[in-house]
């Protein structure tokens, strides 16, 4: 189980972060006749990207402080994330959103004339593959969760009133003086 939790967080952390690398990488470029090359970030062009990624991030780390049925929510949240992102990676890749884009940057180089060529960059597609690893991860934290190891219950409170009422009359014997550890 401890191996199977090791890949999970690593598909996370891998999906998210080649995300976020992602998101602040040229997606495309548009030129506009002899006028220097309009650059467009994934965050231009996606820009619920980014969001995406801190919430499967989020997550991640969300899992380790939940049980039961709350670590399949948590794993449903984290492959809806990845669907996201992997839906608006792909519509990042329109010609015709980085044209609208670049034409409201240069609205004077849009005026005067079309825009000659759009070329798109590995970018998008790596943000795609990167909701892809979300979407894996999720779908396995949904189906094998429940089995993982979480945080430590150590520092929980005494789940019946028995053990509670046990360690105040602990506390009770030592306010009077007497030692509650001494056998009788």
């Amino acid at each position: 189980m401890k191996r199977e939790l090791g890949v999970w967080l690593l598909l996370c952390a891998a999906g998210a972060g080649l995300t976020l690398l992602a998101t602040g990488r040229v997606w495309a470029s548009a030129r506009y006749g002899g006028a220097a090359p309009v650059e467009l970030t994934g965050g231009d062009l996606a820009p619920a990207v980014q969001p995406l990624a801190l919430a499967a991030l989020a997550a991640t780390v969300a899992l380790f402080a939940t049980k039961g049925l709350w670590r399949r929510v948590i794993g449903a949240v984290l492959a809806l994330c990845g669907v996201g992102i992997a839906l608006l990676s792909w519509q990042g890749l329109s010609a015709g959103a980085a044209e609208e884009l670049a034409a409201a940057r240069r609205p004077l180089a849009a005026a005067a004339g079309d825009v000659a060529a759009v070329a798109h960059t590995a970018w998008p597609y790596l943000a795609a593959a990167g909701g892809a690893l979300l979407i894996a991860s999720g779908v396995l934290a949904v189906a094998r969760a429940t089995g993982w190891a979480g945080m430590s219950g150590r520092y929980d409170r005494p789940g019946s009133a028995a053990e509670q009422r046990d360690d105040k009359s602990l506390w009770e014997a030592i306010d009077r003086g007497d030692d509650p550890t001494e056998e009788r």
